[in-house]
């Protein structure tokens, strides 16, 4: 009689070692979830940067004669979309023609992030 006690004892351990083990694995998943919604958050924010500088580099294209004139416009449209979002375009001295359009914003998400920043360089054709 006593052998058959302590077999049903261990079967309960070999369930709660086996309940521990399911646990942590799911506790894995969930970790492995929330990265992936971080990184997803990420490639969105990447993706509407990306959008912003094609809208101010198709305005500047629209208005050869003066590129920067929809500039404040184009900053007023965007400032709220990402936190501390900032744009700047900057004509490079050296080259006719050509801008730095930089945007620039902060992603707290990640442990140790800060700002991120995109620079695109664009051409423009010189009006004479």
């Amino acid at each position: 009689m006593n052998g058959k006690g302590q077999s049903s004892g261990f079967t309960l351990i070999e369930a709660l070692v086996a309940l521990l083990v399911l646990s942590i694995g799911l506790l894995g998943l969930a970790g492995l979830q929330l990265h992936a919604l971080q990184y997803a958050h990420s490639s969105y924010q990447r993706t509407l940067v990306n959008m912003q500088a094609l809208d101010m580099a198709e305005r500047m294209w629209t208005h050869l004669a003066e590129p920067l004139s929809e500039l404040e416009e184009w900053r007023a449209s965007n400032r709220l979309s990402l936190p501390n979002w900032k744009g700047a375009v900057v004509a490079a001295s050296d080259q006719p023609g050509a801008y730095w359009l930089t945007i620039s914003w902060n992603d707290r998400r990640f442990s140790g992030a800060g700002t991120y920043s995109f620079s695109y360089q664009l051409r423009l054709p010189v009006l004479d």
